[in-house]
């Protein structure tokens, strides 16, 4: 199951709006992609997935081969802590503050 990540924080003026889109997203995905709020992300792993600006959306799926062994966590959209294990390779990002149809187009299920 292919995994969104949205790296945002409360201090960035574009970030504001992009969790409630990720709320929005995940109730009309279902169980279709698991989705992960990182606010306020560590300095290790915006070096760790190269994130420059905020909010930055990262799509993952699951890679035993390819995958970089390492934990996703963060907050489910209904804000419960989640821990994600797995190998994990980034197949898709986007920085910036971008409408619904665009992550939903080009980050959700049914993306690349």
């Amino acid at each position: 199951m292919p995994v969104l990540v949205l790296v945002s924080a409360d201090w960035a003026a574009p970030s504001r709006p992009a969790p409630t889109l990720l709320r929005e997203l995940s109730r009309r995905w279902g169980n279709s992609m698991q989705c992960l709020l990182v606010e306020d992300p560590e300095d290790a792993f915006l070096d760790r997935w190269a994130i420059e600006h905020l909010p930055t959306w990262l799509r993952f799926v699951t890679d035993d081969e390819d995958g970089e062994q390492s934990e996703l966590h963060g907050l489910a959209p209904g804000g419960e802590e989640l821990v994600l294990d797995g190998p994990w390779r980034l197949t898709h990002r986007r920085s910036g503050a971008l409408p619904k149809h665009v992550v939903d187009a080009e980050l959700g299920p049914e993306a690349g």
